[in-house]
C-alpha cells in the first residue's frame, strides 16, 4: 500500500488548488487536501494536519502550505515519509513585507474581496494564463469565497512565521521542489538557491506557469510528482 498523500493549501486557497492532483492520484493513493481558513499561526495549521495523520504520509504543500509542511516536519518528523514543496520560500520576513501586506489588507477592507482578484490573484498567475477561463475562473471563485477575517488571520500567520531554514537544511527524506518558470512571487532563482542548502532536494520547473502551478500547470505537476514518487519504490 502507498502512504497517503496530504495536500496543504496556501494563502486564500482551498481544495480548489488540488482538484487536478486529487483526481490524478486518487486512483493509487488515499488523498486529503487541507485548507486553513480563520487560522492565524503556521504552528496551529500544522497541528491541524498532524491531528489527522494516521500514519507516515507524503506531504505536498503549495506556497504558505509549503511552510505549513515544514512546520509539520518540525513538529512530527516521524509522520512525514516524503515532502514536496511548491512555489514557496524559507526566508524570514523581509523589511518591506509587513507594510506591503497591511496595505493590501487595507485596500481589501475598503473595496471588498473583489479587489484581490486584480491586485493579488492576477499578478500571481502567468500573464498568458489569465485569459483562460477554465484555469482562472475556479481560482477567482476560490478567492471570492474566502473572508476578510480569514485573509487577515492568514497574513498574521505569515508575518509571524517561525524560522525554517534549519528545518529545510536537515531534511533527509525524499525532498521535492517545484516552481513555475514565470513565478514572480517565489522565483525560480529562489528555488535554485534553496537547493544549494540541501543536496537532497530535487527541483523541477513547470513551463508557462506562474505561482499557482497546481492549477496553471496541472498536467506537468502531476507527471513530475508521479515520477518523483515512483523513484525509490
Amino acid at each position: 500500500m502507498h502512504p497517503p498523500i496530504i495536500f496543504l493549501s496556501g494563502l486564500l486557497c482551498d481544495q480548489t488548488m488540488w482538484k487536478s492532483q486529487q483526481a490524478f492520484f486518487s486512483k493509487d493513493y488515499s488523498t486529503t487536501a487541507f485548507a486553513f481558513p480563520e487560522m492565524d499561526s503556521l504552528e496551529m495549521m500544522a497541528k491541524k494536519v498532524i491531528a489527522q495523520l494516521q500514519e507516515p504520509s507524503i506531504i505536498i504543500g503549495h506556497s504558505m502550505g509549503a511552510r505549513v509542511a515544514l512546520e509539520v516536519m518540525r513538529q512530527a518528523p516521524d509522520l512525514v515519509k516524503k515532502i514536496a514543496l511548491l512555489d514557496f520560500g524559507i526566508h524570514p520576513v523581509k523589511a518591506a513585507e509587513p507594510e506591503n501586506r497591511y496595505a493590501l489588507i487595507q485596500s481589501t477592507e475598503q473595496h471588498g474581496m473583489d479587489y484581490l482578484i486584480d491586485h493579488w490573484l492576477k499578478p500571481m498567475v502567468y500573464e498568458n494564463n489569465r485569459d483562460h477561463p477554465q484555469l482562472f475562473n475556479p481560482m477567482k471563485e476560490m478567492v471570492l469565497n474566502q473572508t476578510l477575517s480569514s485573509f487577515k488571520q492568514q497574513i498574521h500567520a505569515l508575518l509571524t512565521r517561525p524560522a525554517v531554514e534549519q528545518v529545510f537544511r536537515s531534511i533527509q527524506i525524499p525532498l521535492y521542489l517545484g516552481v513555475g518558470r514565470q513565478d514572480q512571487w517565489s522565483t525560480l532563482e529562489q528555488h535554485q538557491q534553496m537547493c544549494e542548502l540541501n543536496p537532497n532536494a530535487q527541483l523541477d520547473i513547470y513551463e508557462s506557469s506562474g505561482h499557482m502551478s497546481p492549477v496553471e500547470a496541472a498536467d506537468q505537476v502531476n507527471a513530475s510528482l508521479k515520477h518523483w514518487l515512483e523513484q525509490d519504490e
